[in-house]
């Protein structure tokens, strides 16, 4: 139905200071590492990355040489075609299968394409309902 995968992202905490967000890019960038999706926020004084990375092992250690805090957790993503009605589709199966949503990330660039970033209480289970 829906290209589905298990992946891995990656929490990072950081200093929330100026220039975070430009520190924690240009170090993956400067490793070589694809950035596929990313949601920041500042928590107080701490900055807070979900990473979906290209290679999560390299991204972690760059993270971890600058001192940060990384952990990884694992997430369904979904990649379905942009159009009206497709986020409450997903939403719908996943209700329909008693699955609960810890989260979900979301973004379309506009070209037809979305890419939904799902935790849920059974990531295994939401894997084949959505397959």
């Amino acid at each position: 139905m829906h290209n589905v995968n298990l992946e891995t992202i990656l929490h990072v905490t950081t200093p929330n200071e100026p220039g975070i967000l430009g520190r924690v890019l240009s170090t993956l960038a400067n490793a070589g590492i694809n950035l596929k999706g990313l949601h920041a926020y500042s928590d107080k004084d701490k900055g807070i990355f979900i990473l979906l990375t290209s290679d999560n092992k390299k991204a972690e250690k760059a993270m971890k040489t600058l001192g940060y805090q990384v952990h990884s957790e694992e997430v369904v993503t979904v990649l379905i075609h942009d159009r009206v009605g497709s986020g409450a589709e997903i939403g719908a199966l996943l209700g329909n299968a008693v699955i609960d949503v810890d989260y979900c990330l979301s973004t379309s660039p506009g070209l037809g394409k979305v890419l939904f970033v799902i935790k849920t209480t059974n990531n295994k289970i939401a894997l084949e309902t959505l397959s």
